[in-house]
Order: structure tokens, then sequence, then C-alpha cells
């Protein structure tokens, strides 16, 4: 936390009505103080600032609670040389709407608020759910914006901290100044992925015989600030065990993070190798299960020259890198790609399936379920790099693939371009 001192420096807040406060402060940096009044009507906020050359007064409209009676705050948030952002915060007993602007260049500008992903940040709140602050690093620093929320879960209180940064044209999320942590426990932000045996993963990339993987040991690292929930999570053919985190610490070297965790009486040690900027696991050993549990685990992934591309799961990773490209079928082609964000979608032809790998349909290692009502699905089956098989399926409704049933006869498919003759 930044010092008293410092955070007086950065903040010029209204004094006047909070009705209708005005706050006089150097906003477009010119060295010379503009002013700013604000009114709160009709369920908006009239927003004015005058100043700069020839002192124009601007106008325009602040997000406000839907109310007669609505409290306004005015602050301007030093950003240096180059002027202040100014905060309007317009409040009653149940609501709370922030919104920042900048008067710069003769014009007033809103300045978006992005968070994860750099989707907007909801303009109003239910009053109290968060608590925002300008801080400063030092005297000569820009401010930034401070959100935190403390709410109780079952674990205990979650305690969330979000940081925004001024990047010329919108406030961002600065990742690396904010932090979620569960009765002082740290949940850090990463990349969430399914993590499988040495065995298993070259089960996996020989394509073939699916049920033999899933029979293997495969583990989650539930990371899930919202909920704030952070567990390690063994998946076996008959058990499903959740043991949750008690203590994280990063080591020496860099990137790496260690674990301990509780299963039953147990103490469960993992050791977490972390790649790119230190947010991507790539490796985690367990120590303290049993023995078939105890071992390395590692990703779905595959090397593209020095770099790793890993995926949330297995299934995404034989929609990438597998089931995608062109099949030739008994004298036709067929075309297979896969289709927006984890977890994947194929595209067979013009056909658009969802897939189902946790439950496939009998005799198959996938399924893919149709997703324009048809009720028309395939089933899959992997015979090795460069061939498959799929015969169709008669799906009722939005049931897993499990619940399909075959309608039709098998079908090989070969790779175009393939050595091999599977036909």
């Amino acid at each position: 936390m930044i010092a008293a001192a410092a955070l007086a420096l950065a903040l010029f807040r209204a004094p006047s009505d909070a009705m209708a406060p005005t706050l006089s402060a150097d906003l477009d940096g010119d060295g010379n103080a503009d002013t700013a009044t604000a009114e709160a009507r009709h369920g908006a906020v009239h927003l004015r600032v005058r100043g700069g050359v020839g002192e124009k007064t601007l106008s325009a409209t602040a997000p406000s609670p839907a109310s007669d009676v609505v409290r306004v705050t005015l602050t301007a948030a030093t950003l240096g040389s180059v002027g202040s952002l100014l905060e309007v915060v317009a409040a009653t007993d149940t609501s709370e709407c922030l919104s920042v602007w900048r008067f710069h260049g003769g014009a007033l500008t809103r300045i978006p608020i992005r968070g994860a992903g750099g989707a907007a940040v909801a303009d109003c709140a239910p009053a109290g759910e968060w608590k925002h602050l300008w801080e400063r690093a030092s005297g000569d620093a820009p401010s930034v914006l401070v959100r935190e929320r403390t709410t109780k879960v079952e674990r205990g209180k979650l305690r969330r901290r979000e940081t925004y940064a001024f990047a010329g044209f919108s406030l961002d999320l600065d990742r690396n100044r904010s932090s979620t942590d569960i009765d002082g426990l740290p949940i850090p932000e990463w990349y969430d992925s399914w993590f499988y045996t040495r065995a298993g993963l070259d089960q996996l990339y020989a394509r073939f015989d699916l049920e033999a993987f899933r029979a293997l040991p495969q583990l989650h690292v539930v990371v899930d600030r919202e909920r704030g929930i952070f567990a390690l999570r063994f998946l076996t053919a008959s058990e499903d065990i959740l043991a949750p985190v008690e203590s994280f610490s990063a080591l020496s070297p860099e990137h790496t993070a260690a674990l301990v965790a509780k299963a039953g009486g147990k103490t469960v040690r993992a050791q977490v190798k972390l790649g790119g900027d230190g947010s991507v696991p790539i490796e985690v050993r367990v120590d303290g299960m049993r023995p078939e549990l105890d071992t390395e685990y590692a990703p779905a992934g595959s090397w593209h020259g020095q770099v790793r591309e890993v995926f949330p799961s297995a299934a995404d990773e034989l929609a990438a890198q597998h089931l995608t490209g062109v099949w030739s079928a008994g004298g036709t082609s067929v075309r297979i790609q896969f289709d927006g964000t984890p977890p994947y979608r194929l595209r067979l032809d013009k056909s658009l399936f969802t897939l189902d790998y946790d439950h496939p349909a009998k005799a198959a290692d996938l399924t893919l379920l149709p997703t324009d009502g048809s009720h028309r699905g395939w089933a899959l089956v992997l015979t090795g790099p460069n061939a498959l098989e799929r015969f169709p399926l008669a799906c009722d409704g939005e049931a897993a693939g499990a619940a399909c049933r075959a309608d039709g006869p098998v079908e090989r498919l070969r790779r175009m371009g393939a050595r091999i003759n599977v036909n």
C-alpha cells in the first residue's frame, strides 16, 4: 500500500454539495486549473468541464442509478505532467455507478475500464459490493484505479483486488498488480487444463484405443478465482478425489511453484513447472497420494519449433492436432475443421458438431453430437495417426453420446496424403 501523503497528492476530490459537486484541478496538463461540475437529474449525471484554450465548456452524460435522489462525487486522479483523469461516482443507498473521463486536447472523452480479456467492466454495481480507490507507486507515477471486494464462500473469505492502469485510451486490468486469495492463501491465475501421465500421453499420441487412455490417472489443478476454489483433482477409472490446496509458494528457479494439499488424512505435495509468462502449468510432480498417482503429469500439447502449444484437454488436442484435415472416404473427401475456442466444436463439411469425449457412444472413441437439431451424429474410432473409422448415430435431443445408437454401417477414412493403405 502507498503512503498516505502520496495518496493525498494523487487525488483532488470535490468538497461541495454531493448532489451537484464542483471540482477544480489541472485536468489537461497545461498548468492551469480546469473546472468540472456535475448534476444528477432524470436518471443521469450531467457533466460539464470548463478550461483549456478559450475556456471552452464541454458537456457529457455519465451513468447513474435510476433514482430521483443521487449523490455525486468528482475526483481527479493525477497522471503526472499530462494532467489528471476525472472520476464520476453516482450513488444511492442501493446502487453505485462509476465512470472515468479525460479532458485533453480540447475534448472530453470517457475512458473505458477493461477487465480480463478486454471485456468492459460494468458501469454500475450494488452499493458496497466494491470498494475503489486511486493509488500511486511513487510521487511521480501515474495513478492506478484499484477495486477490492471481499465475499464469503464455502472455504472462507474470498478477497479480490483488481488494479487498472491507464493505457492512453483505456484503463486496463494489470494482472501483475491484481490478486485473489482465500483466507490469505493466494489463488494464482493459471491456464486451466487437464494433466496426464507420461504413459497416458503416449497412448493418446498413438491415436489408438482411447478406452485404455481413459483408464489411466488424470489430474486437474482446479483454479476458480470466482468461487475461491484451489485444489488438486485426481480422476481414475473408479474415483474422483478432490484435495484442497492449503499452501502455495513460488520457488527458485523462476516459474516454479510448490503446493501442499490435503486428501483425507494424506498430505499431498505438488511441484508445478510453469511456462510462458509464468501462468501456464506445463508439468506437475505429485507425491504423497499413493503409488499409481504419485508421478509426473503434463498437459496434452505439441511443439512448434521451440514453442510448446498447450491444450485445455485431450479432446481439444485431438480436435486441433489430429482430426483436423482432409480425409478420404470411399472415393469422396471429408473436410474436418475445429471451430471456435476450447472446448472446440468440429465442422464436417457444412455441418457443425460438439465433441463428446467423456461419454462416447458404444464402441466409439469420440462422439460428434449435432448442433442443428437433426439428431444425426457420428461415432469416431481412432485407428492410428492417419486413419479413422466412423459410423452414423441417431441421437435423442441433447443426450450425451452414450445415449446415441448406431444407425448405419462403418466407414473407413484415410488422411489425404498419408502413405498408408487402410482400404
